[in-house]
């Protein structure tokens, strides 16, 4: 496949579940990281996986099915099964042979209990030293909610925590679901101290944080000038 091709394929690529700008994001992602060991939950019809494998020495695909030909990609390892059973073997033996894992996807099970063990497993693993983990579908309630409940002080390593790197559109139509957006986890085990809180949960913080001082100011502009309408200076309203 030539660069043309490629990049191209990023946008045409059949059985690719991600949005143009999500995958656009996750080629970004990849071609920054280490060419090392990756994992991919949730390999589907293998539209990650592609450009996963061509950005890594070794993948580890993990599905509850096989919806691909195994024989296109010779470098990955597919574990057929429940990864919530078969995730943290695979770990414990790349940490055994002294290997470590440069990337992640987590796009697999959608339930919030699913989505937060895949996520904590990575977590947990010494297997996941430095390296970034990529979370499909933030903007899903069931998997934002999830996502949301994981307490990321309690792990040193993780320096930056993006649960909207790549925001989602919004559904189409008032029921619809939202299965989009990007979040980003990028890992670092020399990182000392507490590790990194969503950034957009810290940015809503002090959004309102602003959103109540300003509030508080005008409120008290406005209450000066009726005063003053009344023929009282505001300092009166003390006595």
């Amino acid at each position: 496949m030539d660069a043309v091709e490629a990049r191209i394929g990023l946008f045409l690529a059949p059985g690719w579940q991600m949005r143009p700008g999500e995958r656009a994001a996750l080629e970004g992602v990849l071609a920054m990281t280490e060419p090392g060991i990756a994992i991919e939950l949730g390999t589907h019809r293998g539209g990650n996986l592609r450009r996963i494998a061509s950005h890594h020495a070794h993948v580890h695909a993990f599905d509850l099915t096989s919806q691909v030909d195994q024989a296109d990609f010779s470098n990955v390892t597919f574990h057929i099964g429940d990864s919530h059973q078969l995730l943290p073997g695979v770990l414990g033996q790349i940490e055994r042979e002294g290997g470590n894992v440069t990337f992640a996807l987590v796009d697999g099970d959608h339930s919030p209990t699913g989505v937060k063990r895949d996520v904590l497993d990575l977590l947990n693993s010494p297997a996941v030293r430095h390296g970034v983990i990529v979370l499909h579908d933030t903007g899903n309630i069931a998997v934002r909610r999830a996502l949301a409940a994981i307490d990321y002080a309690s792990f040193p390593k993780i320096t930056d925590t993006h649960l909207d790197f790549v925001p989602p559109l919004p559904a189409d139509g008032a029921l619809a679901e939202t299965w989009a957006g990007l979040g980003l986890l990028i890992i670092d085990s020399s990182h000392e101290g507490p590790g990194a809180l969503p950034y957009v949960e810290v940015r809503r913080r002090q959004d309102w944080r602003e959103f109540v001082i300003d509030a508080r100011r005008q409120s008290r502009r406005v209450a000066g000038i009726t005063l003053r309408r009344l023929g009282l200076h505001p300092a009166q309203r003390r006595r």
